[in-house]
Parts: structure tokens; C-alpha cells; sequence
């Protein structure tokens, strides 16, 4: 007589939640922000008049932040519709604009340590920000650090239009001072989805050999909930796990960050990856983020991760197929013949 296993109700539990997070992100998002803000819909334009850069770049970040918050009238944030709040001789250092309030900052001096802090800013602002070059001077739209490469939108008409490398602009890294953002957007407290998600999260495409990588981003439950277990793992080319740190925070928003000091990515072996973060809320709620990696003698590349950028679940969908199919090829086969990677998602489940 054929022996047919069955998991204990704490793994169907898990494996029910996991199937789950694709659903739920499905169908608490709002459909005006399931958007690639790296898709060009009509945000850039040049600049009206000589002497207006940071006017026009300030209208384009207001105008992915509109269209980012799911706002109808994002195509008409223009230079001519802030100029009253935002201009007094050149852009204003704080003004606010649709409920969205700019504030302006300084870099640190030094390329590296620009660079470093650029990319931690991308990160918690996805639709750019203003970057000034006082040597030129001139300002651009940085929107994005993709693989390992600046992208801005430059309102000077010698430039091409629309997002283009910085390397292609008028302006550089090493020239930049200072910077505008949006420090607060009360629109974004309708917009953004009340469920379990993840905010501005860093994750790897490539690692250099013996280098290392920030774990940070923000994790975050539903208004009604707390987040009960965060997990980050790396699992090897055998989905065996090499690296894991987790914690129960207990609260609804919660830093990455603090398991950056337990995830050394610098030991990691030339080789194949898979980096995952597991967010579990008191609901019994599950999110799963996974996305495959290497690590190579070529430069450190990462990518930015935002639940509500990612509508079609491209970074949860393959662990639910997996954790599916290797469920039901368990369970209903009884067979011992289940693949490797099936195996240890199955041995994960039960743990």
C-alpha cells in the first residue's frame, strides 16, 4: 500500500498564505499604481525659457509623483502651474504644490560618498528628485539607478528628450551639491494600498567577489495589522539556504536595515543566487519576494524593489508556482522522485 505524506497544518497554513500574496497584491492595488515609472507616458518636457532647469525639473518630479499617487491631473503639473508656489527668483527651497511639499537638501563632498547617498534617495523616492550642478550650473531630473547606472531627465534643449543615462546629460555626479524632494505627500495616504508590502527595497542583480551590499527598504503591514515575522534569506544554486537573519518586530512599519549586520553577501562564493524576503502580519498574512542573483569579478549591480510598482506580482509569482507545484506533486503523486529544488521549497514549508 502506497504511504501518501501529508504536511502538518502549520505548512498548509504557510503554503495557503504564499499563494496568497500574488492574489493580494493583485487585487488591493489600485490600478493607477500598477506603473513602471521608467516607462515614459508623457512625464518630460524641456525647459520653456533659458534660466528655468530647476523649474522644469521640479514639474516633471510633481508630475511622476502625481501619476505615481494614481492623481487624474498628473499630465498637468507644468512649469506655468507651480511657478506661483515654486518660483522666487529660482526655485524656492520649500514650497508645496497639490499636497505634495518640496524640501531642498546638500550632498556630501566626494564622488563615493555622493553616489552612496544618491542611491539610498532614489530608493525612498521613486519619482526622482531635482540635482543641481552649481559648475554649470544646472539641474536635471534624477529619476532611477538601474544596473548599476544613473538615469535623469535633462530639460536642456541640446540634450535628448526623456529618460536617458546621466553620463548623457549636462550635468555629473561628481559637480552635484544639492538636491530637491518631496519630503511629504498627503496623497500618497489615499494612494498607497493598506496591505502587507514592501517600500524602496534594495535587492541584488550582481555582487562583486568579496564586496558587500545594504540590506534596506521598508517593510510594512496593513493598517489593521503588525508585522509579526520578517525574514531575509540566500539561497544557493540548490536552493539550499547559505544565509538567513529574521525577526518579529511587532510593529506595521519596520527598516530592513536591521538585519543588515546578519547578511554578509561579501563571504558569498563566485556563483548563482537567490535572495528572498518572507513578511508575515498578524493577520496570517504572507508576502514572499524572490529574484535571482550571481556573484562575479564584474561591478556590484542592485535594483529597487516598491510592492505597488510591481502589479503583475513578477517578484512573488515564482515562489507560488514553485511552492504549488511542488504541493501538489507531493502530495498527490506520493512519489519520491520530486526534484531537488521542489524539495527543499517542500522542506521550507514544513520548517
Amino acid at each position: 500500500m502506497k504511504k501518501v505524506e501529508t504536511a502538518p497544518h502549520h505548512a498548509w497554513k504557510k503554503l495557503s498564505a504564499l499563494m496568497m500574496t500574488l492574489a493580494l497584491i493583485l487585487t488591493l492595488l489600485p490600478a493607477a499604481l500598477a506603473v513602471d515609472l521608467n516607462v515614459d507616458v508623457g512625464f518630460y518636457f524641456k525647459q520653456s525659457r533659458g534660466g528655468t532647469c530647476t523649474l522644469a525639473s521640479a514639474a516633471m518630479m510633481l508630475r511622476r509623483r502625481a501619476y505615481f499617487d494614481g492623481l487624474d491631473g498628473w499630465v498637468d503639473v507644468t512649469e506655468n502651474s507651480i511657478k506661483s508656489t515654486a518660483w522666487s527668483g529660482g526655485l524656492s527651497h520649500s514650497f508645496t504644490y497639490n499636497a505634495m511639499h518640496v524640501g531642498y537638501a546638500t550632498l556630501p563632498s566626494g564622488k563615493a560618498a555622493k553616489t552612496e547617498a544618491l542611491i539610498q534617495i532614489l530608493a525612498e523616492h521613486p519619482e526622482g528628485i531635482v540635482l543641481y550642478d552649481r559648475r554649470q550650473p544646472h539641474a536635471v531630473l534624477l529619476t532611477d539607478y538601474t544596473d548599476g547606472v544613473f538615469y535623469c531627465s535633462d530639460p536642456a534643449n541640446g540634450v535628448s528628450a526623456g529618460r536617458v543615462p546621466l553620463s548623457s546629460a549636462s550635468i555629473s555626479i561628481s559637480g552635484a551639491s544639492c538636491y530637491w524632494y518631496i519630503t511629504s505627500d498627503q496623497n500618497s495616504v489615499t494612494a498607497s494600498p493598506d496591505s502587507l508590502r514592501l517600500e524602496g527595497m534594495h535587492y541584488p542583480v550582481n555582487i562583486r567577489t568579496g564586496k558587500g551590499m545594504s540590506v534596506s527598504g521598508i517593510a510594512a503591514s496593513a493598517s489593521n495589522a503588525v508585522l509579526t515575522e520578517v525574514e531575509v534569506v540566500i539561497l544557493d544554486a540548490n536552493d539550499q539556504t547559505v544565509q538567513s537573519a529574521e525577526a518579529a518586530p511587532n510593529v506595521s512599519s519596520w527598516s530592513l536595515k536591521n538585519l543588515d549586520s546578519q547578511i554578509r553577501f561579501g563571504e558569498l562564493p563566485e556563483g548563482s543566487y537567490t535572495y528572498m524576503v518572507v513578511l508575515t502580519d498578524s493577520n496570517g498574512q504572507t508576502l514572499c519576494f524572490m529574484s535571482d542573483f550571481t556573484v562575479s569579478g564584474s561591478a556590484n549591480s542592485t535594483a529597487v524593489y516598491w510592492s505597488v510598482q510591481d502589479p503583475s506580482g513578477s517578484k512573488v509569482s515564482q515562489i507560488v508556482q514553485e511552492v504549488e507545484a511542488a504541493a501538489v506533486e507531493a502530495v498527490e503523486s506520493g512519489s519520491e522522485a520530486v526534484g531537488e529544488t521542489k524539495k527543499n521549497i517542500w522542506s521550507w514549508l514544513l520548517g
